[in-house]
Parts: structure tokens; sequence; C-alpha cells
């Protein structure tokens, strides 16, 4: 990966923080409700951690590869505006997420719910007046499901607001709840799959999840920007598949640094811990020996594992060939991406075709499958 993709990254990233910084700002000097100020500004602070705003970046570099210059330069600024819609019902899902999967650490720093008592003070009260902990745990829950769903509602209203006519917007929205649907009927699949055994669960069911949980958030994203950019059906179609497949790349890396990666960025215990269907548990019980099956059942889902337990299961995803096999198919979904990239026509301008070239190498060079 180039140091100059990096740079770019950057750079864009930098762009949309500056408007979300903005957006966060205006929303909490207007809120009059001292409670709801504290928890917006809760929100704005787990909001600006460190992510890749790959999301809002991908929906940017949409719009401007398949808008006239004209269209560019009467809405490019609404456009950064409104590529923080995309960033926020991402963010909605992980608050939520984390909270059901009881993460403690995400991108290094506490998660919404664990860090949320912080605005009650909440440690310090239960120290002092002894505060039930049942009362303690239902605040977090409950702070975090509504706190997921005002940041999702608060997406979609950066679109109403903005400049955009009527029926771009009205488009762009419809496509904004599509996206939410569809990643919400895929963390209801997640859960379902945890109560299922392993040999219920194939390669099929593993990708229809990923493409709902993980894809639909990268088709959302071009294809908020396709339409807001004027696209014909012929460039959305493959752009908005091709960007689904780039986000089952994303799940299946992500799969693997749920259990290879750097255990102070997330916890690398917790998929194995909670049964979380991956690519590794669905691969590693289709080609496990007796023993390492009976391994896996008794491992994953168990709250209770032990370090050494749960080493052997990363032993059994080596053994198996779960590892290799992700690296080999994350390689095939790759040139999928690229043969739908060329199916757009008209097609995206030179830059932002590079860019999309650029960010499936960025997104798949990674040193954990050496693990």
């Amino acid at each position: 990966m180039t140091e100059k993709f990096i740079a770019f990254l950057n750079s864009e990233r930098e762009k949309i923080n500056q408007r979300m910084n903005a957006y966060f700002k205006k929303l909490i000097d207007e809120e009059e409700e001292p409670y709801l100020r504290k928890f917006l500004t809760h929100s704005f602070n787990f909001s600006k951690g460190p992510g890749r705003r790959l999301l809002p970046i991908c929906l940017v570099n949409t719009f401007i590869g398949l808008s006239s210059d004209k269209l560019i330069s009467e809405y490019l600024e609404d456009i950064y505006k409104i590529s923080i819609s995309i960033e926020l019902l991402h963010i909605s899902t992980l608050v939520i997420d984390d909270l059901i999967d009881n993460e403690e650490i995400r991108r290094g720093l506490p998660t919404f719910h664990k860090s949320i008592m912080d605005i009650e003070n909440l440690n310090q009260k239960s120290k002092k007046s002894k505060m039930d902990q049942a009362r303690i745990t239902e605040y977090e829950s409950s702070s975090a499901i509504y706190g997921g769903n005002l940041t999702s509602l608060l997406g979609s209203r950066i679109i109403l607001d903005s400049k955009f006519d009527i029926k771009r917007k009205q488009n762009a929205i419809n496509t904004y709840i599509a996206g939410l649907e569809g990643m919400t009927r895929g963390y209801l699949l997640d859960e379902h799959y945890k109560l299922k055994s392993l040999d219920q669960i194939t390669l099929e069911d593993y990708l229809i999840l990923s493409s709902l949980k993980r894809g639909k958030q990268m088709e959302t994203a071009v294809g908020i920007g396709a339409i807001l950019g004027n696209a014909r059906k012929s460039q959305m179609e493959p752009l908005m598949q091709a960007m689904n497949k780039l986000g089952i790349i994303e799940q299946l890396v992500n799969d693997v640094k749920g259990s290879f990666g750097d255990p102070k960025e997330k916890s690398i215990d917790a998929d194995i811990r909670s049964g979380q269907c991956t690519i590794l548990t669905v691969i590693a019980h289709q080609s496990a020996d007796k023993d390492q099956r009976q391994k896996l059942d008794s491992t994953l889902g168990n709250l209770q594992a032990t370090p050494e337990e749960i080493e052997q299961i990363r032993e059994i995803y080596r053994a198996t060939g779960a590892l290799d096999f992700v690296k080999m198919y994350s390689d095939s979904l790759k040139n999928d991406v690229f043969n739908l990239l060329k199916k757009v026509y008209p097609g995206l301008k030179e830059r932002n075709m590079k860019f999309s070239e650029n960010l499936l190498s960025y997104l798949t060079e990674i040193t954990i499958f050496n693990k």
C-alpha cells in the first residue's frame, strides 16, 4: 500500500472529522435539556474516536467519481456533511453490538455502554451508596440501545436537511433505510446462529450474514453517493454489488482480527467465548476431526472458557486450514470486485476507480493471516 494513498485517507478523514465536530457542536448547543445535552456530548466523544471513516470516504468518492464538474462544485460541501450520515449509521450498530457482545474496548477506547457511566458518575455513586449493580447494568444497556437508535436517526436527519432536491433526498433516505434494515436483519441472524450448532451452519449461511452485516454498509455508502451524483442504473447496480463484496472481505478480515488481532484494540477472546459465528468457526468445524470438533463444541460459546482452552481453538483454526481458507476466499472475492467495477458504465473517473482499487488492497493487505 502506497504512502500516498494512506496520506489521502488521512486527509479525507480529517475533512470528515471536521464536519462531524461542527455537526455535533451545533446539535449539543441547540439541546436545551441538561441530561440530553450531556448524553449527546458523550455520543460525540464516542463518535470522534480513532475510526477510519472509510464509509463516508467511499460515499464522497462515489459522488465525485460519477458527477459532473458543475454538480461537484455546487454540492461538494453538502456531500461531506451528508457523508457523516453513513458513519453515524455504522456507529449505531457498533454501540448496540458491543453491548450484546459485552465488549469493553472499541478502537482502543472504552465501549459506549462501559463509558456511559461517567456522565452520571455512577462509579463513585455505587461506591458511596452501594447502588444496586443490577440497576447500573440496566442503565448501561438501555442507554446503549436508545443511544444507538438515536444515532441512526440523526444520520437520516442529515440527509433530509441537505440542499439536494426532494427527489434525490427521498431516494437517498430510502437507500439509507434499506441499509439500516439489511444490517439489522444481519445482526438478528448473528444472534440466531449463536443458538445453532455449527454443523447446522453452512458457508452460504455465513456469506448471507456477512453480506447483510458488513456488505450492506459499503453498499449503502456508495448507493447514497451514486444517487446524489445522478448515477444511472448501469452505474449503480454493479458498483453497489462490488462494494457489497468488498464489505464481505472486510468482514472476513474482521473475523480473523477477532481471534488473531491486536488485543489492545479489541478483545481477541470475546468472539470465541460468545460463540460468534465467524468464517473461522464455520470452516474449522467443517474440516475438523472428531476430537477437534468436540473441542470446538465445548469451548465456543463458553463464557467460562480458560485462556488455554481459547488458545486451543486458535490452534484448531490453523490446523484445519480455516485461516488459509480465509486468505484464499478473500482473494477470490477481490477478483469479483475488480470484475464488477469494470462493468460500471459509464465508468468512474480514472482517479476514483484507482481509489477503489487502492481501497481493496488496503483492506486485504494485512499480516494476521500469517499468525
